[in-house]
């Protein structure tokens, strides 16, 4: 189910490669976008993606403890599960959730019959949001590895809007 319209989708995947809406308009100037027509393309994808995180966060029954839409990530806690949650946006597999965990049934992820799909959505997510890992994150199981993803798209610096310089 798509989420977001073409042009929501292109300029939700220029502005989480690090674009300012300036830039977006540039980069798309035969199109005839203005900086102030990326802006609202902008702000509807963010209310879009802000209104699918919440739903499956209320329907995880979950309680949110912060909403970064502009960066596609919702965090929360499931306390059923006792377990911290991050549902995050992405355009190739569309809403993830994940849960904060230290193995799958008690293997780890070597061992884990679920690693190739957890590195599937680990790599979407950092390609997607321009996400690189230390060599020595690199190194951790994908359960550790997913906190550190998960911990540098909170923290991300997101592009602000600029006017043009004269």
């Amino acid at each position: 189910m798509p989420y977001l319209s073409t042009d929501e989708s292109a300029v939700w995947e220029q502005f989480q490669k690090g674009l300012s809406t300036t830039d977006i308009a540039d980069a798309n100037n035969k199109k005839g976008w203005s900086p102030a027509y990326v802006s609202r393309v902008l702000n509807r994808a963010r209310k879009k993606i802000a209104k699918v995180l919440n739903e499956h966060a209320s329907s995880h029954r979950l309680n949110v403890e912060s909403l970064q839409d502009y960066k596609g990530l919702l965090t929360g806690f499931d306390y059923q599960a006792n377990a911290q949650v991050y549902i995050v946006f992405t355009m190739k597999l569309g809403v993830i959730v994940w849960y904060k965990h230290d193995s799958y049934a008690g293997k780890l992820c070597p061992d884990c019959p679920k690693e190739a799909e957890c590195r599937e959505t680990l790599d979407t997510i950092m390609d997607e949001y321009n996400i690189t890992l230390r060599p020595d994150e690199e190194q951790l199981h994908m359960t550790q590895q997913s906190i550190a993803i998960f911990n540098k798209l909170a923290a991300k610096e997101i592009p602000r809007y600029k006017r043009k310089e004269s």
